[in-house]
């Protein structure tokens, strides 16, 4: 019988390198997806939620995945249950992490918390991100219009984990705390679209021995702001090698914006801001003023359309000669073989009476990350009407203005892919991807709103792990 006289300890300090998606899975009276909070109305991220993340991105073959993490019931090899109910409990235990407060400390248990407080206040109303679904024909797909509730880019949460071990789990603790760091590690909803990026500020960690140690570990209480005993852990460096790593590097010709959804007292299109909280100096958090951001979802969006433009056009699939066996609803969007590689497709039960046909969905090989960048205040106002072609006037209700940012900005956006998709006989589809992106530095494929009015236009040029393509 295994014995387990270790017990490895870590308290991890994380920060959002991007805003969150820690959804509750329902909705509330202001958005279609609220996110999670604790007893205080503060946000919290679930210890299910950690370990699920951790399970699923560390390598089966560099630690025993279902020794520490445990499992059910032993199945046979045709998939049925042998009947041994023969499981193992988790030898991890990860706790919930919760939110850090404005004086550095985790806000743990039922706290009154001063909600006039220039930090505080902001989380009484956390930003609210509006969504929409866009067909092969530039127009919003029915039921296609939602929006979610997510957590500012730069909040804090701390959470502890503890492996109960022995001394040959010593390379498992440190990969588990090394992936942390992992350039595919994301937490939540819309990890592919921009949201759940972590950075890791600060891990401390001990081995406690039971045999001589056992005073200290019991010394040691459950609170997160306890790090008695602990000491400091340096995370190795992420590590992209499963990753290929694209980065945009692009500068807008004219008119440029991503709009809001929603009108000011001045215009009817806006474009969207956000705030961050922009630094921790001496562990005081700071909003930054409202940046102006490209939301991750758009630049996707649009991505997604060309790359089914480009590998159509590669296997001689065309609207006017199809190929055997395809459409026009086949050839596109989630349909499409290169769209469906890169970005993932949603589960499809619909009008298949065959279970062989059905399939589960996945999730995207792409992940794209939200750019926040500086609001200079260089907005112009464009005025806009409707002519009636036969009298030359204005069509009545036709007038409406928008908002448009005429900064430009050096604006560099990061794309990792999977390795696997660009397999042998995947170069089709490595080949679409680069040239999409090729089309967006040579301003072929305008980004953001009112692209047929003129808007979006940007040039510059896109590296690959580093290098010029």
């Amino acid at each position: 019988m295994t014995t387990y006289n270790k017990r490895f300890v870590a308290s991890i300090l994380i920060e959002a390198d991007t805003p969150l998606s820690i959804s509750t899975g329902e909705k509330d009276l202001l958005t279609d997806s609220a996110i999670m909070k604790d007893a205080n109305g503060l946000p919290l991220i679930l210890g299910t939620s950690l370990t699920g993340v951790l399970r699923h991105s560390l390598n089966p073959d560099v630690i025993a995945i279902e020794d520490i993490f445990g499992f059910q019931n032993n199945k046979k090899d045709d998939g049925n249950d042998n009947g041994n109910d023969d499981g193992k409990g988790s030898r991890l235990i990860v706790s919930n992490a919760h939110f850090v407060g404005s004086d550095g400390r985790v806000i743990e248990g039922l706290q009154e918390i001063n909600w006039k407080d220039k930090f505080y206040s902001k989380f009484k109303k956390n930003p609210i991100r509006e969504h929409a679904k866009i067909s092969h024909k530039g127009t919003a797909i029915k039921g296609g219009k939602f929006d979610e509730q997510v957590v500012f880019k730069g909040t804090r949460f701390r959470f502890e984990l503890e492996l109960i071990g022995n001394e040959d789990d010593n390379n498992n603790w440190n990969t588990i705390l090394n992936q942390f760091s992992a350039a595919d590690f994301r937490i939540g909803g819309g990890t592919r679209k921009g949201f759940g990026k972590l950075k890791i500020i600060d891990v401390h960690q001990k081995c406690f021995d039971l045999n001589t140690e056992m005073d200290k570990y019991l010394d040691k209480t459950s609170s997160l702001n306890n790090q008695k005993y602990l000491e400091k852990f340096s995370i190795e460096s992420s590590k992209s090698e499963n990753w290929v790593k694209y980065e945009l590097n692009i500068k807008p010709e004219n008119f440029w914006v991503f709009g809001s959804g929603l009108m000011d007292d001045e215009v009817d299109m806006t474009p969207v801001y956000e705030e961050v909280i922009e630094n921790w100096d001496q562990d005081k958090p700071k909003f930054s003023k409202k940046k102006i951001l490209i939301p991750a979802t758009s630049v996707k969006g649009a991505i997604s359309h060309r790359v089914a433009f480009h590998y159509n056009r590669l296997v001689g699939n065309f609207a006017d000669n199809l190929l055997e066996g395809k459409t026009i609803e086949t050839s596109v969007g989630e349909s499409n073989e290169a769209v469906k590689a890169l970005f993932g497709f949603a589960k499809d039960s619909k009008n298949k009476k065959d279970e062989k046909e059905k399939q589960d969905g996945a999730r995207g090989n792409a992940i794209f990350s939200d750019v926040f960048i500086e609001n200079k205040n260089s907005e112009k106002i464009l005025n806009h009407v409707a002519i009636d072609r036969f009298t030359g006037g204005a069509i009545d209700g036709a007038l409406f203005d928008e908002k448009v940012l005429t900064q430009k900005n050096e604006i560099t956006f990061t794309i990792l892919i999977d390795k696997k998709v660009f397999k042998n006989e995947n170069v089709k589809i490595k080949i679409a991807f680069e040239q999409t992106l090729k089309d967006i530095c040579e301003g072929m494929l305008p980004l953001g709103g009112g692209v047929m009015r003129g808007n979006g236009c940007f040039t510059g040029f896109v590296s690959k792990n580093g290098e010029k393509i």
